[in-house]
């Protein structure tokens, strides 16, 4: 499973996410709103964003950690 597209509830308000693993990288491309935002996964494997740029709502990074941890759970093989 490479992508992933989920619907959160934030506030009440559904909020879709589309999660892309990226190719023989520990690196994630999330979608929300339009804004793209990579996140990578660090030897410790702690998750974090590759640019400055913020998430539309700050709710939505628990979400976003968990579908990482969630789904794609063995990274270090895929590499």
């Amino acid at each position: 499973m490479r992508n992933l597209a989920c619907t959160f509830k934030v506030n009440g308000i559904p909020k879709r996410i589309c999660l892309k693993k990226i190719a023989k990288e520990r690196k994630f491309r999330v979608t929300v709103e339009g804004i793209q935002i990579d996140y990578s996964l660090n030897d410790e494997d702690h998750i974090e964003p590759v640019s400055d740029s913020p998430l539309p709502d700050t709710a939505l990074l628990p979400h976003i950690e968990w579908m990482i941890r969630h789904y794609f759970q063995n990274t270090k093989q895929l590499i």
